[in-house]
């Protein structure tokens, strides 16, 4: 069973793409900052994260995607944002995300994004 975190501060969001997942026999994992992110990281080798780039309390998703690519270099991590920011855009690239997708992500893009990384 593929392991999915999802990022973000919003938790309807978050419980809303977990359940859609969870009916789809993913494993999933959801955290709503910096803090749980980086928590589930080190306790969980997960197949694909995706991760909200502007989370409200703490610290930018490219934090938590230049910690988890020193981690796992492997890991594949998509960067979600409502903004239109390109040179955050091209930073979260060049820190390794596979791909900088748009709010809102409906689920079953988020599903498709997850078969094509893991070449479902």
């Amino acid at each position: 069973m593929p392991k999915i975190l999802i990022i973000d501060d919003e938790p309807d969001v978050l419980e809303f793409q977990s359940a859609y997942l969870l009916k789809r026999n993913y494993e999933v994992t959801t955290a709503k900052d910096s803090l749980e992110a980086l928590a589930a990281l080190s306790q969980t080798l997960f197949d694909v994260v995706f991760c909200d780039i502007r989370l409200e309390q703490d610290t930018s998703g490219l934090s938590i995607l230049k910690r988890a690519k020193e981690l796992y270099p492997q890991l594949i991590i998509y960067l979600v944002t409502g903004l239109v920011d390109t040179q955050i855009i091209a930073q979260g690239l060049q820190l390794g995300a596979r791909e900088v997708l748009g709010k809102p992500l409906p689920n079953q893009a988020k599903e498709q994004k997850i078969k094509e990384a893991l070449g479902l």
